[in-house]
């Protein structure tokens, strides 16, 4: 037997260093929190040969956040000597075993290298011998892994380290003489217990060495070949369908083909015949209108003989006339008279372009004059009205329609012009008049405006530099005393007691409401300041009240019915001041009733005083400042104000615009004494026009032109026969050059253009059409159809019509043959046929080879595949779902004999094994005797008659035709179906069986809800210790049964009772197994009595220690009670 004798533990949370003893059954205990799991946790890491923190404390808390960082760094402050953060460090986690029966030790652990950085490198290592004495530290330090190496190969001889931690498992087991992974499986099940809730799924996991599951895929991998050589085998003839549907439609087409060719054949001839036809026509007519041309330009040429003739004759006769002493005198008559008539009109049109002006002007001026006048009379419009009038009497003259406007005499102009600059000078000093009132009255507004937007900010319109005086003498005396001292404006807090008295109160205290109060005791300082500020301008108007002096020298009580009641305030300051200016100010409701008193004041504002009466500015009572109202009063004061100011503007705005809109005159000094002068000697001189053309008039009627108008009728007859001629010469130019163009156009374009078509009919019928087939088929067929319908026109209409029908259904049946082929080229990828080709030839052999030969041959191989697939269902997964059934019931049966040895208190524990039965059906079939019989098996007449439809479901559950084809869903259930017909618990039914000393039996299945805790825990530490006894080899006492036999509990029977837990330890030492049972402080009383070795972790602060406590030291006495050594 092999056992664990001590654990070493370096810089592992709070162990510093901790060489732990064990013996065979040991206790580990301690308060919660004290390091029970902090010990567990690292005796998981060398035992299982894993660094895996999911493995860390988990029946001590599921849901701990230990980290192997945590267990290396330590969780503990910067301040904490015993801190491992930020430093350079090496952990150890060793255990040392004894081989009693050889008399020899052994040693597995694990390293880790730690830095500052963070960073960390761990190593297993095992070797042959003990714990040497200095526990790898070495000069206060435990050895890094460097030097680990050194000193193992220094001081023994068998030390090996791993890259890997499955390579130092696999060494760790051969130590341990298991060999199997299973121990591994079980010891960190044991580890981490969990409540019994399935006891189905407890039993397979932890009690049964689980055999492989079946390995289906060569089977899957046949069952696709056998359906995809059947699914193939269907494309095929698909395919072959599809191909003969193809071969049926390439037929339908060459039909269409063949009606279309004949048909295009007859249209074709018949256009060529037509176009025949039409060529002759043309000829002809090219040969009349030549023959018409010569006709034409004949009489063309007689035409201009005649006219060449009489226009000889004109010339002689207009030669005559010229030389003629008459018709010289009267051209010079005439020309004279046009002369004349030109400088009329000129000088005519210069006068009435001068008088539209003129008149134009003078209504503008008039119409002008006219809303002058109309305005309302006022000082500023005075002038410029008076100038108006004038000017609209000067200018009356100007605005008639009557003709001669500049036979007048100048003075009228000069009238005019004297009385135009007087309304310009008058009216451009009412302007500059006008602006400038415009803009005082925009400045007032403004002002008033950017007042109003202060008081709408609740900022009072005070004088100006008022405030920034008060800040001055505020800030002054804030420096002086060290703190904030007020200053007040007196209109700032009082208040008006009676609204009616306003207007009195504001016009009688008028600039001394805005005085500044201060404390009497601060008068003088802000005095100082105020002497220091006098030189500024803005400053000399305040008002400093003297409060103090005030109260000392005057007798502050107001008389009854004086205007200072009138006045509220809670400021004593401005109460005292008030009462001193208005107490001896008598209010009175009639001027009548003032002389009653010294000083007295009416609320309308008139005052009375030092025996004077007058009348309080209206503007000072306007002004409102005092009190909370003010400040709207003085809103609505300006906004009125404003209105007005506005309302005025309205007035003056549109006459500036009126007055700027008058024009410089146009009647100047210069215009009256340059232009109009010019102008009425222009008047005089038409005068003398007329006269003058009125003579020459005289002149040419005396004249004898007799003989003149004669020649003159007859040259005006030739020139009209001339004319006649003329046109009838043009008609015949219009008929040439109709002819002409008429013949060019036949010759050059239209016969080269029917002989171009007559070429490219026969050029098409050459190309569409053999030579054999024109002489055989088409022009015999065209001489049948022309004794038919007598016409090539009526064969190219007939036909024509009919060719594009034929031609539609030749492209439909194209059509559907090129998609019969498209569809097939995308059903039955790859294929590399073209589509729309006119041959079918690569269509045609394929479906030969279709139909001869490649669908035999499929049909072969599906027969093939099937046979191998069943093959390997009967011998790779029905075979193997039966081993492992019953190598399942082998370890069962071996784990009930072990059991049969060690009984549990009164009550005896068997595991029960049997069929599922809701999968008997399956499990009969995979056990029947029949299967492995004969040679037939699975193909034997009398088992398929039994099983064969139960042969396919499965078949059906673990295969599909072709993995690709599946979606998600399909392939999820494909999964879930393999999972679960391949593992061979899916057949089997598991139970625990209690027998108790009466003999009566239950099934833990039955009951596991109606027990207690203690009593789901029994069963699994009975099938855990059965299990390890069986991994173990207990009962083997040959070498190979010379095993390790440590089992690790944490949290170990925590609901048991102390009978139970009793129990439970003897069954272990029944069994010859060594355990580390860690448990609370609360089972010490049940445990430690039977313990070989009781360890009690105890913390104190940032360490951990663990106190031993052996029977030895039990029997003496000479501790404590180890759960009060915890506290």
């Amino acid at each position: 037997m092999k056992k664990l004798k001590k654990i070493l533990l370096i810089n592992w949370l709070y162990f510093s260093k901790e060489l732990i003893e064990v013996g065979d059954i040991n206790f580990l205990t301690g308060k919660n929190g004290a390091g029970k799991s902090t010990v567990i946790d690292a005796l998981q890491i060398v035992l299982l040969g894993e660094t895996n923190s999911r493995n860390f404390n988990q029946a001590a808390n599921e849901k701990s956040q230990r980290t192997l960082e945590g267990y290396l760094r330590a969780d503990m402050d910067d301040n904490s000597p015993y801190s491992r953060r930020g430093k350079d460090f090496s952990t150890y986690i060793v255990c040392e075993f004894q081989d009693e029966m050889e008399g020899s030790s052994f040693v597995t652990g694990v390293t880790f290298d730690c830095r500052s950085d963070g960073s960390y490198r761990d190593t297993f290592f095992i070797y042959t011998g003990t714990l040497p004495e200095n526990c790898f530290i070495e000069q206060g330090e435990a050895m890094e892994i460097s030097e680990l190496r050194r000193f193992l190969k220094q001081n023994y001889a068998r030390a090996e380290f791993y890259d890997t931690q499955k390579e130092y498992r696999r060494n760790m087991l051969a130590k341990w003489n298991v060999h199997n992974e299973q121990v591994l499986r079980m010891m960190k099940k044991a580890v981490s217990f969990r409540p019994i809730v399935d006891i189905q799924k407890f039993i397979t996991e932890n009690i049964c060495d689980i055999p492989d599951k079946p390995n289906i895929e060569l089977m899957q991998q046949n069952i696709r070949d056998y359906k995809r050589h059947e699914l193939l085998a269907q494309r095929q003839q698909e395919k072959l369908d599809a191909l003969q549907q193809i071969s049926r439609l390439y037929q339908e087409m060459n039909q269409a083909i063949d009606r279309c060719q004949i048909q295009k054949f007859l249209v074709r001839w018949a256009e060529k015949e037509a176009a025949q036809t039409e060529i002759d026509q043309r000829e002809l007519e090219r040969t009349e209108c030549k023959e018409n041309l010569a006709n034409v330009n004949e009489q063309r040429e007689e035409l201009e003989r005649q006219i060449e003739q009489k226009d000889m004759r004109r010339s002689e006769l207009e030669l005559a006339c010229r030389q003629s002493n008459v018709f010289q005198e009267e051209e010079r008559l005439l020309n004279m008279e046009k002369a004349l008539r030109d400088e009329q009109k000129k000088l005519e049109q210069g006068l009435q372009n001068l008088e539209v002006e003129i008149k134009r002007e003078a209504r503008h001026l008039q119409r002008f004059c006219g809303e002058i006048q109309e305005l309302e009379p006022e000082e500023l419009l005075i002038p410029v009205q008076e100038a108006a009038n004038t000017a609209q009497k000067a200018y009356a003259v100007f605005t008639g329609d009557e003709k001669g406007l500049f036979a007048r005499p100048v003075e009228l102009f000069e009238t005019g012009q004297q009385a135009a600059a007087e309304l310009s000078d008058a009216v451009r000093s009412a302007a500059h008049k006008t602006e400038d009132r415009i803009a005082e009255l925009k400045k007032q507004a403004d002002q008033k405006s950017a007042v109003l937007a202060n008081l709408r900010r609740n900022i009072k319109d005070y004088p100006h530099g008022l405030l920034l005086f008060k800040d001055q003498l505020e800030r002054g005396l804030a420096d002086k005393t060290g703190h904030a001292v007020p200053v007040y404006i007196l209109a700032d807090v009082l208040e008006m007691a009676d609204e009616r008295w306003r207007g009195a109160v504001e016009g009688y205290l008028n600039n001394q409401k805005y005085y500044l109060l201060v404390e009497p005791g601060r008068y003088q300082d802000a005095l100082n300041i105020y002497d220091r500020l006098k030189q500024e301008a803005e400053y000399r108007a305040v008002g400093l009240v003297d409060i103090g002096k005030l109260q000392e020298k005057e007798t502050l009580r107001p008389l009854p019915g004086s205007l200072a009641e009138k006045v509220e305030t809670e400021n004593k300051l401005a109460r005292s001041y008030v009462d001193y200016l208005l107490g001896r100010v008598i209010c009175c409701d009639t001027a009548e009733q003032l002389r009653c008193y010294k000083t007295a004041i009416t609320a309308e504002g008139m005052l009375y005083q030092g025996y004077v009466a007058r009348a309080l500015r209206k503007g000072w009572m306007e002004d409102a400042f005092i009190g909370r109202r003010a400040v709207q009063l003085r809103i609505d004061h300006l906004e009125k104000e404003l209105a007005c100011l506005q309302e005025e503007l309205r007035h003056w705005q549109p006459l500036q615009k009126q007055l700027t809109g008058l024009k410089e005159p146009l009647f100047t000094q210069r215009f009256v004494r340059i232009d109009v002068a010019q102008k009425q000697e222009d008047y005089q001189r038409v005068q003398m026009i007329i006269k003058e053309i009125a003579e020459v008039k005289n002149q040419l009627s005396q004249l004898n032109l007799f003989w003149l108008d004669e020649q003159r009728r007859i040259i005006e007859q030739l020139k009209e026969e001339i004319l006649a001629f003329n046109k009838e010469k043009d008609a015949k130019n219009v008929q040439k050059g109709k002819l002409e163009s008429r013949i060019h156009q036949l010759e050059y374009e239209i016969l080269p253009e029917k002989y171009q078509r007559y070429e490219a009919i026969e050029d098409v019928l050459n190309e569409e059409f053999t030579k054999e087939y024109r002489e055989t088929i088409g022009v015999p067929r065209y001489r049948q159809e022309l004794v038919r319908l007598k016409k090539a026109d009526v064969i190219r209409k007939n036909f024509g019509d009919s060719l594009a029908q034929s031609t539609k259904a030749m492209d439909g049946a194209q059509k559907k043959l090129f998609a019969a082929r498209r569809e097939y080229a995308e059903r039955f990828k790859p294929c590399a046929f073209q589509i729309e080709v006119m041959d079918n030839t690569e269509y045609e052999e394929e479906r030969r080879t279709l139909q001869e030969s490649e669908l035999p041959r499929y049909k072969e191989k599906i027969r093939a595949a099937r046979e191998s697939a069943m093959e390997q269902f009967q011998n790779d997964f029905l075979a193997k779902l039966k081993s492992s059934i019953d190598q399942v019931q082998d370890q069962v049966h071996n784990l009930n004999k072990a059991l049969r040895q060690a009984q549990f208190g009164t009550d005896k524990y068997q595991f029960r094994v049997g069929p599922n039965p809701d999968y008997l059906d399956y499990y009969n079939m995979i056990t029947a005797d029949e299967l492995m019989e004969g040679e037939s098996g699975l193909f034997a007449l009398p088992f398929q008659q039994k099983y064969g439809p139960l042969i396919k479901k499965l078949f059906s559950q673990i295969t599909m035709a072709d993995d690709t084809q599946l979606n998600a869903r399909k392939q999820s259930e494909l999964q879930e179906n393999i999972v679960r017909y391949t593992d061979f618990r899916t057949y089997l039914k598991f139970d625990l069986e209690t027998t108790d000393q009466n003999g009566s039996k239950q099934l833990l299945s039955q009951t596991l809800n109606m027990k207690s805790g203690g009593e789901t825990q029994t069963p699994f530490y009975i099938a855990v210790l059965a299990s390890f006894a069986q991994l173990y080899r207990v009962n083997d006492a040959t070498r190979f049964g010379n095993t390790v036999r440590l089992v690790v509990f944490d949290e170990a029977f925590n609901k048991m009772d102390s009978d139970r837990i009793t129990e439970s330890v003897l069954l272990l030492r029944k069994m010859g197994l060594q355990a580390i049972i860690c448990t609370p402080p609360d089972k010490v009383s049940d445990i430690m009595p039977i313990a070989d070795r009781t360890l009690l972790v105890d913390k104190s602060g940032y360490r951990m220690h663990i106190i031993p406590f052996g029977k030895e030291m039990q029997n003496e006495g000479s501790t404590g009670d180890p759960e009060s050594s915890a506290g």
